[in-house]
């Protein structure tokens, strides 16, 4: 009882802490990390090992490689793609993917479509002598644009928490 009150007291900053205590404990976990970390070195070098390698290397110099690799510039796409394409069409496939590129559309929001809606509803009212629309087709444009407004508050909405830890 004696040491849950103590545990209690030193935790809540009531007694002073022995520094030397802290000290032992945080030695002993950086030792368990370390040797830890030697057994997974350990492991790696076995594999290394078995791979029967003409200049093996060593588990830390693996472990570390990528760190040795840092590099500040971005590869351009076309040396990427000189060096994946097996063929001598390297250039219209180039031209061909970059043609690709240039035609993905970006997403239209909600935002954007009821306004869009509004000017088509607008232009076919105005020259509504000279399309012969119908009533039935303006009502499906509208509704559309109505259908588009409740998409927008519905992802505007907050969710709950509870649905996700629900379902």
């Amino acid at each position: 009882m004696q040491s849950i009150i103590k545990n209690c007291w030193l935790k809540a900053d009531i007694l002073p802490k022995d520094d030397y205590d802290e000290i032992d404990v945080d030695l002993g976990a950086e030792t368990q990390i370390l040797l830890m970390h030697m057994k997974k070195l350990e492991e790696v070098q076995d594999l290394i090992n078995k791979l029967d390698l003409e200049n093996p290397f060593t588990a830390n110099k693996f472990v570390q490689y990528d760190n040795s690799r840092l590099t500040a510039k971005m590869v351009p796409v076309e040396e990427i793609l000189n060096a994946v394409l097996p063929n001598n069409n390297q250039e219209i496939e180039i031209e061909e993917i970059e043609e690709l590129e240039s035609n993905i559309l970006s997403p239209i929001t909600y935002s954007e479509a009821i306004k869009l809606y509004d000017k088509i509803i607008l232009y076919l009212e105005q020259q509504e002598d000279k399309f012969n629309t119908k009533k039935e087709e303006l009502k499906l444009i509208k509704k559309l644009q109505k259908e588009a407004l409740k998409q927008r508050v519905i992802s505007a909405r907050q969710t709950k928490l509870d649905s996700y830890i629900v379902n």
